[in-house]
């Protein structure tokens, strides 16, 4: 780990251990990592439809489908039909996934309580502000580079 202490080592470092992370929490679900980031928006958001996933995730309906079937043939997803309108699908983790998820994430949890279990209310509060600030930082970055994808000549 590198000893500089500034804010872009910091985030470089940080982020390349969350892709390790979720690429071996991927492995370990027989998931691909788009796969894995959307499932993890279905658990996070039970209920949603896959208009919405493919909103928020920029890929199209029709490989939205495709993930999401796999991930029902999988038995991490439950679609069922929207009772405000039969045409639509809503979408939820299972039980399975949530007990599987649980599992994995148990030790990486338990460190994270670890490492802010000695930090004050104060110490807590900055991180907080550094971890809210790069991830509206890398929204604002991940949607200027798709939009920079879009446009001709780019």
């Amino acid at each position: 780990m590198s000893t500089d202490r500034d804010g872009a080592s910091l985030g470089h470092e940080l982020s390349l251990w969350i892709v390790l992370f979720h690429e071996a929490l991927a492995a370990r679900l027989h998931v691909n990592a788009t796969e894995h980031k959307v499932l993890g928006i279905i658990g996070r958001t039970p209920g949603t439809h896959p208009a919405d996933l493919a909103a928020s995730t920029g890929l199209s309906n029709a490989a939205i489908t495709k993930i999401v079937d796999r991930l029902v043939t999988l038995g991490y997803v439950d679609r069922t039909r929207d009772p405000s309108d039969g045409r639509r699908f809503t979408l939820t983790a299972t039980v399975t996934h949530q007990r599987t998820v649980a599992e994995a994430m148990a030790p990486m949890l338990a460190g994270m309580e670890r490492v802010v279990s000695g930090f004050d209310q104060a110490q807590l509060e900055t991180v907080g502000r550094w971890l809210m600030g790069t991830v509206a930082v890398m929204r604002e970055s991940t949607l200027a580079l798709r939009a920079d994808e879009r446009e001709p000549g780019s």
